[in-house]
């Protein structure tokens, strides 16, 4: 069973957070969300998440997978943790992926490791995004870099996870019941 671990942060893009959690667990993953800054969460619409655990207490070795969320809050939120970063360089060192969705590509520069990797972000960061060029692409995939541009491309780029992970023939178990093409 794949492992993903998702830090939630005050001001997160509760689509992206909900939709990537739920898709992902209809595939049948254990996936953990930890918070990052202290629960309940108010994402950036107002909706009030609360994580399964708090960041402190994971250990982000035992996951397979490091799946950030955006909003420009939420991403500013992860940026500014240390232990984060950290998550996010050692999942690289260890060919384990990350992916990042919105404004959050902008933490996958902070940690360092977006040079000479092809990736996209939301157009409102684009200006941000200073250690790669933004493609228009609404999924990108660049060895175990994923990245996706915001709410309205969440579903293509959690199955884009799940194909990169489990292959696309696990898309069947999913897709159907979401009601997708």
């Amino acid at each position: 069973m794949t492992k993903a671990l998702i830090p939630l942060a005050e001001g997160v893009e509760e689509m992206e957070a909900v939709i990537i959690v739920d898709t992902l667990r209809r595939a049948r993953w254990h996936v953990v969300t930890a918070a990052v800054t202290p629960q309940p969460i108010t994402a950036s619409r107002g909706v009030r998440l609360l994580a399964d655990a708090d960041w402190v207490t994971v250990d982000p070795s035992a996951f397979d997978i490091l799946i950030l969320p955006g909003g420009a809050v939420g991403t500013r939120h992860l940026i500014a943790s240390d232990s984060v970063l950290r998550a996010v360089r050692n999942f690289h060192q260890h060919g384990k992926p990350v992916a990042a969705i919105c404004a959050a590509p902008l933490v996958l520069q902070a940690a360092g490791i977006l040079s000479g990797v092809k990736a996209t972000c939301h157009p409102g960061v684009s200006a941000e995004l200073t250690a790669t060029r933004r493609l228009e692409d609404r999924v990108v995939i660049d060895g175990n870099i994923i990245t996706s541009q915001g709410p309205g491309t969440a579903f293509e780029f959690t199955l884009a996870i799940l194909a990169h992970m489990d292959g696309a023939k696990a898309l069947d178990a999913v897709v159907p019941g979401l009601v997708l093409k």
